[in-house]
């Protein structure tokens, strides 16, 4: 019975000390309307392939969000929509622009977004993201 309470104990230890507390503040958040949609990609593979590790959704209740999220030591971009009609995409007009707000870690709005490498954040500690919604 010892052994179990020392493997268990082991197992608990182990998993947290290889997790990160991620609290990420969403800013410029139109409030009470839609949804918050969070994809957090941890390879440029993901990234390219719109295939999250990892996916929230976020209610609007204020102009802005916090919420906290425990991932591993590792690069991870966080993209990000507010999906206004909640009909579970970012809808864009007929030349691909978002008619609603969007953002990613490392944007600062002025240019088109880019590629994982130029999102991405590194987590080996506990962190804190700011992530601020554009419109278009």
């Amino acid at each position: 019975m010892k052994k179990i309470i020392l493997l268990f104990t082991l197992l608990l230890i182990s998993s947290s000390a290889f997790s990160n507390e991620v609290k990420i503040k969403i800013t410029n958040v139109k409030e009470n309307q839609g949804k918050i949609v969070m994809s957090i990609h941890g390879s440029k593979e993901s990234f390219k392939k719109h295939i999250p590790d990892k996916t929230l959704i976020l209610q609007t209740t204020n102009d802005e969000i916090e919420t906290t999220v425990n991932l591993p030591d590792g690069d991870f971009a966080f993209c990000l929509y507010q999906d206004l009609n909640n009909d579970d995409t970012l809808n864009s007009n007929a030349v691909g622009i978002p008619k609603e707000p969007f953002g990613f870690s490392n944007y600062n709005g002025k240019s088109a977004p880019g590629n994982f490498e130029k999102h991405k954040v590194t987590i080996n500690q506990d962190e804190e993201l700011v992530i601020k919604l554009f419109m278009m």
